[in-house]
């Protein structure tokens, strides 16, 4: 039997640049230019202004976590062998906040309130150049 794999994302001309950077180990988002927020998730305006004008500037990929869920069912055959897992909001360093799987392959923080934990972006490798931001927990 050929194992499920978890779904690829879905590139497009907006996403591209955040994508080819995850590639590259980079996580980078748009930065209005006529305002400065950055936005997330990606959209075609600013979500301040409504200006249309960006750039791309790369992040820390530091954060802290907002909130954190433990699914303890794989509502899709791709997630089954990874239950249980948690997901986490991180509030980036820069300001956006960006949903995420929790870098935790032994289980170790599955019964932790990590509400508050300082976390650090890490890229799973997808090939062809393709990866996915994902966030690891900062020891103190």
């Amino acid at each position: 039997m050929t194992p499920i794999t978890k779904p690829a994302p879905e590139v497009n001309d907006l996403t591209r640049p955040f994508w080819q950077a995850a590639g590259r180990g980079q996580l980078r988002m748009q930065k209005c230019a006529a305002c400065g927020h950055i936005r997330f998730p990606i959209g075609p305006v600013c979500t301040n202004c409504l200006d249309e004008r960006a750039e791309w500037v790369q992040l820390s990929g530091q954060g802290r976590v907002l909130s954190h869920l433990v699914f303890h069912r794989g509502y899709s055959a791709a997630w089954k062998p990874h239950v249980p897992y948690s997901v986490i909001m991180v509030q980036l360093d820069e300001g956006p906040r960006m949903f995420s799987d929790l870098v935790d392959p032994d289980r170790k923080y599955i019964e932790t309130d990590l509400v508050g934990h300082c976390v650090q972006v890490w890229f799973d490798g997808l090939g062809q150049d393709m990866a996915v931001p994902r966030f690891k927990v900062v020891e103190p």
